[in-house]
């Protein structure tokens, strides 16, 4: 048995209201739970109340017997400082660069790709240029 700290919701529509839980990972959301260790309010009232809390002990426990916190509860337990930040990854989403067009380092714009001319140009022998076009002929 898989057990995972996740949160359960509870509240009404529009207004959450998340418990943290030790459940097996096989179970739904809002099921079977082993333990209830915590709340975690996203909107405090206007008293302002407390916004998460959390029983650190058995936390600390269900954590040293090998229990996987999901990805919100990760976040929740490093910010009551139970748990060491995430690491930061330096490479983008999975898949590769979206964008592989060139960006100008000056600007941080991406640089519009430039056209090839079909038309070929002759400077005259004053310097000024004349545009032919490809298939024309002299007379």
């Amino acid at each position: 048995m898989v057990v995972r700290l996740r949160l359960s919701r509870f509240g009404c529509r529009n207004k959450p209201f998340y418990r943290v839980m030790a459940a097996d990972s096989r179970s739904p959301r809002d099921g079977k739970h082993l333990e209830v260790l915590g709340y975690y309010n996203p909107l405090p009232g206007q008293d302002d109340g407390k916004r998460m809390g959390l029983n650190f002990d058995r936390v600390k426990y269900w954590l040293s017997v090998g229990a996987q916190p999901s990805e919100p509860t990760q976040r929740l337990l490093f910010r009551a400082g139970l748990l060491p930040p995430p690491p930061m990854l330096a490479m983008g989403r999975k898949g590769g660069p979206r964008d592989t067009r060139p960006v100008d380092p000056m600007t941080g714009h991406v640089m519009a790709p430039e056209k090839p001319n079909t038309a070929k140009l002759e400077v005259d022998t004053e310097g000024d240029e004349v545009e032919q076009e490809k298939n024309s002929k002299s007379p």
